[in-house]
């Protein structure tokens, strides 16, 4: 019964043979696949393209080979197999290496190194990638995303200066970002390279045409109801000094006729003569989108200086600044008595959209005369929110316009006693040296400006102010402009409006005439 036993579990041995022992690592360069059985085995190879099949003497047994493909990602892409046999499908690139031994099979998986290119596959795949990164720097700006484009742009031609379009772009990038100066040097580079080209030419000279050194004559006329008569002349410059720096300067002479002015003193009469007023400022552009503005004002009696500061954006721009003893002439009793201003203020302006634009600002100041630096003060809100309504043919627009100003002191006093012809003494009576008044104006006003001809624009506003604390009526302007010359041009321009500012609410007209010549 004993020998009967073993006999039976020697033929169970030989009826399960054992299965095949598998091993599938993956590495960074290589990767290894094999299957070893405990007893000999016999292995036959053959290789169609991608497909390695491996066939056996023996079965394969409970081998899991179903997981080979997740544990040699990227490198087998699929794996079949049956009783005896195993058809491994490589991933593309992969060549193996095939071992053999009395126990089994090892596969040896690589990458062969890739085949240099040549010099034309370089250049050319440079240039694809050069054309891709222009066009990605034309969506950026299309975008308004101007500084990263303006980066971009810049790369591409640090590999190729030779880069006509990518510098002709650049020069755009530059002119909406504001600095004009490093647009020109753009555009006198891609003329260069491109000479003659017109949209180039077009470009550099409405950019010179718009920034270069000019002088400025206006002459205007404007009538207060019930009050003053004002004549007023003023010439004015721009004159670039380099290194990014220019100087621009105004002087402006005001004649009035009135027959009743407030003096300082307190004593009403009229008033029939000239003021004048000199600013001189000093404006440096910096490198990162940014302008310093260093301003000095002089009038009879009056000597002052101001300062502001500008950051700008892809589509806003925001100042700062003050100002000290700048002459006033906003008040009648200003020009009369040499007025004065000192003033803190901020200044944001943001296109919100192609088609939506805002604007806020906010201040405060303090009003004086010559000898009274201190006679009112206040605090000045304004903004406007517009809205284009048609950016083709004719450019027409819908604003809501803010203008306030809130007095929170103004100073009283009172005339001196005086004696009439009789001998009897007349007590003074109180008075305010200036007249600042509380206004909060809301205003809806309709824009549109076109050419009439090539050389010939105008615009023309029209609207309604509402003062919740004075008086409210229409408001209107027209303007024409005349271009005879590349250098030069002629203007006119009259207005209807209320003049708050003054405290009197009264209607002002005025008219004038402008003549820009540059050089």
């Amino acid at each position: 019964m004993l020998a009967l036993l073993a006999l039976l579990v020697t033929n169970s041995a030989h009826a399960q043979p054992a299965s095949a022992r598998l091993e599938a690592v993956r590495e960074d360069r290589t990767a290894r696949f094999a299957l070893h059985w405990p007893g000999p085995v016999a292995t036959e190879i053959q290789r169609d393209g991608r497909e390695l099949v491996l066939r056996f003497n023996r079965s394969l047994g409970d081998v899991p080979l179903d997981r080979v493909p997740e544990r040699l990602e990227s490198w087998v892409d699929n794996i079949l197999y049956g009783y005896d046999s195993v058809v491994l499908v490589l991933a593309a690139g992969v060549e193996p290496a095939v071992s053999t031994d009395s126990a089994g099979v090892a596969v040896a998986l690589a990458r062969p190194p890739a085949a240099a290119p040549s010099r034309e596959a370089v250049a050319a795949d440079r240039a694809a990638g050069r054309r891709i990164d222009y066009f990605r720097a034309l969506a950026l700006m299309e975008g308004g995303d101007l500084r990263p484009a303006r980066t971009l742009l810049r790369d591409l031609l640090a590999q190729d200066p030779r880069d006509a379009q990518s510098t002709a772009l650049l020069a755009q990038a530059e002119e909406r970002l504001g600095r004009w100066r490093e647009a020109i040097m753009a555009y006198d580079t891609a003329l260069e390279l491109t000479p003659g080209e017109p949209s180039l030419v077009q470009g550099k000279a409405l950019l010179l045409h718009e920034n270069a050194d000019r002088s400025r004559l206006d002459l205007d006329w404007q009538k207060v109801r019930n009050a003053d008569m004002q004549r007023i002349a003023r010439f004015s410059g721009l004159q670039e000094l380099g290194r990014s720096t220019s100087l621009t300067w105004a002087l402006e002479r005001r004649k009035v006729d009135v027959d009743s002015a407030r003096r300082g003193d307190g004593r009403l009469e009229p008033f029939h003569g000239a003021r004048s007023r000199l600013e001189a400022a000093l404006v440096h552009d910096w490198p990162e989108l940014q302008r310093s503005t260093l301003a000095l004002y002089a009038a009879p009696r009056t000597l002052g200086a101001g300062y502001t500061h500008g950051w700008r954006g892809e589509a806003s721009e925001t100042r700062a600044g003050f100002a000290w003893s700048e002459p006033s002439f906003a008040f009648l009793e200003g020009i009369v008595g040499g007025g004065r201003r000192d003033r803190l203020f901020v200044q944001h302006e943001d296109r919100l959209s192609d088609r939506w634009f805002l604007s806020l600002g906010a201040g405060y100041n303090r009003y004086g005369l010559a000898g009274a630096a201190d006679l009112a003060r206040s605090a000045t809100v304004e903004g406007s929110l517009r809205y284009t309504l048609n950016a083709a043919g004719p450019l027409a627009s819908v604003a809501y316009v803010l203008d306030a100003e809130y007095v929170g002191h103004r100073e009283e006093r009172r005339s001196e006693d005086r004696q009439d012809a009789d001998g009897n003494t007349i007590e003074g009576q109180p008075y305010v040296p200036l007249p600042a008044a509380t206004r909060e104006v809301h205003a809806l006003q309709l824009n549109v400006e076109d050419y009439l001809t090539d050389y010939v624009r105008y615009a023309a506003q029209i609207g309604y102010a509402y003062d919740r604390r004075g008086r409210s009526g229409p408001q209107g302007a027209i303007s024409l402009g005349w271009e005879p010359a590349d250098n030069l041009e002629l203007g006119f321009r009259a207005s209807h409006a209320r003049s708050t500012a003054r405290g009197t609410a009264s209607a002002v007209n005025s008219a004038g005439v402008t003549l820009v010549w540059r050089y």
